[in-house]
């Protein structure tokens, strides 16, 4: 055989040899750095307390609960002489009973029992990874059983969260009717649709790697955030009173997805779209207006 006809041949089966060796690379290359990505953007995010029961209250005691699934939550429980309604707060990922520190304070001043406590993988309870709003569910019916069997019935527990725990109350809520009245402060709607915009952000990465770090974070670390809408949720929110407070600045979950939520809970949803606030930030910069919307409300809606 002409020799001259072997030479293009081979040279085919070197570049496609070639061709087979980047694709596997790049394919591995895309695979490590969505592990990577996912395993740093669930992981715990578990360290010391910066505040002291003392901040909160002199009446302040270490308090501790077991959720289903074997995991110690970890606050404190800051209860008045009559214990007669007891407020909940619930803080955002990252964050941890600190951040919620000085509205348990106040709301303790106008006489409320206060419960602050760090969410599994946060602050000193616990170590888990980050299910946003997922596993974190079963956190908020320890709390619940926890306050029930402390003689708290239903309807004198308010619940006040910010950012992922509000958004995490909207999701158990769907099916625990024992969530009698909330205040929910810059929560999420739809999990999927805020990823897609802000997953860039967290990983510094091309949007081309979003679908990689998702994939890697539900097969490998078991994260599922496909399912977390809490929009859907409000669907079965029913006639229970909602106080919704959101910053119509907010850079980090947009105003809209709370305007989406008000209008599907309806008449029963008192919303509050501040201009110029930040996420979470109403309470900042003006926090006598926003305890006192927030004691109107836990006084008109929980029972004495």
């Amino acid at each position: 055989m002409d020799s001259t006809l072997d030479r293009p041949r081979k040279l085919w089966s070197v570049l496609r040899k070639l061709v087979s060796i980047v694709v596997l690379l790049v394919t591995l290359g895309y695979a490590t750095i969505s592990l990577l990505v996912a395993h740093v953007l669930t992981r715990p995010n578990n360290r010391p307390n910066a505040t002291e029961p003392d901040d909160v209250s002199a009446d302040a005691l270490a308090w501790s609960a077991r959720t289903a699934d074997g995991l110690t939550l970890r606050g404190w429980y800051c209860p008045t002489p009559k214990k007669r309604r007891l407020i909940v707060l619930v803080h955002g990922m990252g964050g941890s009973r600190d951040e919620m520190a000085r509205i348990g304070h106040d709301l303790h001043e106008e006489g409320y029992d206060v419960l602050l406590f760090d969410t599994r993988g946060h602050g000193v309870s616990d170590e888990s990874r980050l299910y946003m709003g997922g596993r974190e569910r079963a956190d908020l019916r320890a709390v619940l059983d926890w306050a029930n069997r402390q003689g708290y019935s239903s309807d004198r527990v308010g619940w006040l969260g910010w950012s992922m725990g509000a958004s995490t109350l909207l999701m158990e809520a769907e099916q625990n009717p024992r969530i009698k009245a909330v205040v929910l402060d810059s929560p999420f709607g739809n999990l999927p649709e805020l990823l897609d915009r802000q997953l860039t952000r967290h990983s510094h990465l091309p949007k081309v790697f979003n679908p990689g770090i998702l994939i890697a974070a539900r097969l490998v670390y078991g994260v599922r955030t496909d399912n977390l809408i809490p929009l859907r949720s409000a669907l079965q929110w029913g006639t229970r009173p909602m106080l919704l407070i959101h910053g119509e600045a907010d850079s980090i979950v947009p105003v809209y997805q709370s305007r989406q939520i008000a209008r599907v809970v309806g008449p029963t949803c008192e919303a509050r779209f501040l201009p110029g606030v930040e996420h979470v930030g109403a309470y900042r910069l003006q926090p006598d207006r926003y305890i006192a919307a927030v004691d109107r409300f836990f006084d008109r809606n929980l029972a004495h």
